[in-house]
Order: C-alpha cells, then sequence, then structure tokens
C-alpha cells in the first residue's frame, strides 16, 4: 500500500521503472490565468485530483499535486496543467486523505500561504509545518467557516495509511470529502472514494450541490467499481445520489498506475454510460490544464 490509492504495486513499480529516462509529455492545455473574470462558478484541471475551484472571488485547490513523480517513483503520465507560482492567493487548500498522490508535500510547498489548510482528522502527525496562515483538522460532518465560505467534512468510502503498516493503526480515519458553499453555490469533492448508496444519498439529502467533482479510476472490479475506488458507472451512481446539477470526473489518465494503454479509457466508459442515460450534457469532462465556467 505504498503509494496508497494504488493496490497494484508490483504493476505500477515495475511500469514507472520502464518509464525512467523517458520526458514526460506536455498537458494538452496550460491554465495561465487562474482567476477568470466575471465567474459565479469555474473549475480548471490541473490533473489526476487536483482542481482550481472558483466560486466568486474565493478560489480553492484540492488535492494539489505539481511534482513530476509520487515518491520519487511513480511517474506522471501528462505535466501539471498549471504552475503554481501564477498562484497569488488561495483562501482554501483541501486534503481528502494521506496518501501519497493527494497529500503532497513537495506540492503544498510551492503554494500560498495565506489561506487555510484542510486535512482530515487523524492525519495531522503526517502534515509538516508548510507556514499556512491556519491549519485545521476535521472530523466527518464538522462545518468550518471563514469569510463566508463554509466546509463540511462529508464521508467518503476509502483506506487510511500512507507507507503500509501505518494502515493497520490507523483503522477507518483521515479520509473525507468535502462541501463548499459561498454565496448560493455549492460543490462537492469527493476526494477518493469507493461507492456507498447510504453515504451519498444522506450527502444529496443535506446538500444542494451545483457541481460534484468525482473520480473514476482506478478501478478493476465491476459494477460499480471495487471497494475503495468507484468504477465510471460507481462515479455516475454518485452524481445521481448527490443529485448534483454538473459533474466533473477526475482522478484518471494522468499518473502512471496500473494499465496506460488507453489512460482516457475511463472517460470514454463514463462518456457513454452518459449518453445512455441521457445526461451527456451534465459532465464537464476537462483536459488537464482546461478551464471552464459552469456557471
Amino acid at each position: 500500500m505504498f503509494y496508497g490509492c494504488s493496490s497494484y504495486i508490483q504493476r505500477t513499480v515495475l511500469q514507472s521503472i520502464s518509464k525512467i529516462g523517458e520526458p514526460i509529455p506536455p498537458p494538452p492545455h496550460m491554465i495561465t490565468t487562474p482567476v477568470l473574470p466575471d465567474a459565479k462558478l469555474a473549475v480548471s484541471w490541473v490533473g489526476h485530483s487536483t482542481v482550481l475551484i472558483q466560486i466568486y472571488d474565493k478560489i480553492i485547490i484540492t488535492d494539489p499535486v505539481f511534482t513530476n513523480t509520487i515518491g520519487m517513483i511513480v511517474k506522471r503520465a501528462v505535466k501539471s496543467g498549471l504552475d503554481p507560482d501564477l498562484l497569488t492567493n488561495l483562501d482554501f487548500t483541501l486534503i481528502s486523505h494521506l496518501h501519497l498522490d493527494h497529500l503532497s508535500y513537495g506540492s503544498l510547498d510551492m503554494l500560498p500561504k495565506k489561506g487555510i489548510l484542510v486535512f482530515p482528522y487523524g492525519i495531522s502527525g503526517y502534515v509538516p509545518e508548510f507556514g499556512f496562515q491556519e491549519v485545521t483538522e476535521m472530523r466527518l460532518w464538522d462545518t468550518i467557516e471563514n469569510d463566508s465560505v463554509r466546509i463540511t467534512a462529508v464521508p467518503a468510502q476509502h483506506f487510511s495509511g500512507r507507507y503500509g503498516l501505518d494502515r493497520s493503526w490507523m483503522g477507518n480515519s483521515g479520509y473525507i470529502g468535502y462541501i463548499i458553499e459561498y454565496r448560493g453555490i455549492a460543490v462537492f469533492f469527493a476526494g477518493d472514494t469507493g461507492y456507498n448508496s447510504e453515504f451519498f444519498k444522506e450527502i444529496g439529502r443535506r446538500f444542494k450541490i451545483d457541481l460534484a467533482i468525482i473520480p473514476i479510476a482506478p478501478s478493476w472490479g465491476t459494477g460499480f467499481g471495487g471497494q475503495v475506488h468507484a468504477s465510471p458507472l460507481g462515479a455516475i451512481e454518485i452524481f445521481k445520489d448527490v443529485k448534483a446539477q454538473f459533474m466533473m470526473p477526475i482522478h484518471f489518465g494522468t499518473m502512471l498506475f496500473g494499465s496506460t494503454a488507453d489512460p482516457q479509457s475511463p472517460l470514454h466508459q463514463l462518456n457513454t454510460i452518459a449518453a445512455s442515460a441521457g445526461i451527456t450534457d451534465r459532465v464537464v469532462g476537462l483536459e488537464v490544464g482546461e478551464q471552464r465556467i459552469i456557471l
């Protein structure tokens, strides 16, 4: 479990070793203007689970990873779509869990420190002092508010531990999703999660969500996916359960986890399922470095 989100360590390590020395391709796009004018709600996909969220004048980033490797072993399939030096201000930096591809020390060090760093209860021992203006640890269903932005920690179905053995004593703590609310707009960031109808239907009951940001890979299970990662079909079910207006798929195609014969395969599957369900116009599929005004 060294890499956290990939349980297929041997395949990942061998594939990454085989790619050592090969250049990492540039992203399809590069974000040059992180803050877009006149946007009520806009998103920019930096890659993997890193999303820059703009709600009016507030800027939030999720699970920031800008480095070219994870744990100095797993390589990126495509470079980050954002130079963090362009970020002059962040209101919140949200960490969903402590796995190496979501809690990246080198990446946190690159960010502006005036905002609030938020992470799940139970992982403070894994978070060094980076100099953020404020640091907040959140338990499930906790809510914090700052300058009218309201953040709520919501359930996810994943697993804890960062280095393998520590999973045994951390139990079911240390991983959450988030609801971000500001000026009548609500965004759900799922973090990493398998499908759990009870969790997501409860989120849908409690919040009126405009945009759900949901991982769609990796999943080697069938149907809705495995225990800790939803498949594209499972992601669509999460989207339906939380009753969001729009969905943005993440966590696919940008890291060399497992097979990358077709890194866009999860997105193709998702689009096929969305088309069958008649909700294609509600799926916001971005390429790395692409930006989109949602509202």
